[in-house]
């Protein structure tokens, strides 16, 4: 499983207060790093780092904020979740472009 529908799941369990948070972070998330099985990011100028990954079919994450290091899906990771889709958007879109 790639890490987009991993990652897409853990924001539709997220809180709602969560996920609104994220929504208002994703426009400052910079993506480090984009793989099928890895996305890093900082968000809100290097406030928060964040990576997702998948291990052995799992969504795994870890953000510097407290509650990320509390093992909490946090609003950084729903944020850099949103920029990671909106990437894939942005690149289909391209390709039909040419």
């Amino acid at each position: 499983m790639l890490i987009g529908e991993l990652a897409e799941t853990q924001v539709w369990l997220a809180a709602p207060q969560v996920v609104e948070r994220g929504e208002e972070l994703e426009e400052s998330v910079q993506v480090v790093r984009y793989a099928p099985t890895v996305v890093t990011a900082e968000v809100a100028g290097g406030a928060a780092h964040v990576e997702l990954r998948v291990v052995d079919g799992s969504l795994t994450w870890f953000c510097t904020c407290g509650e990320g290091r509390r093992g909490v899906f946090c609003a950084h990771c729903v944020a850099t979740t949103l920029a990671r889709r909106r990437l894939l958007v942005q690149s289909a879109c391209r390709r039909t472009d040419r």
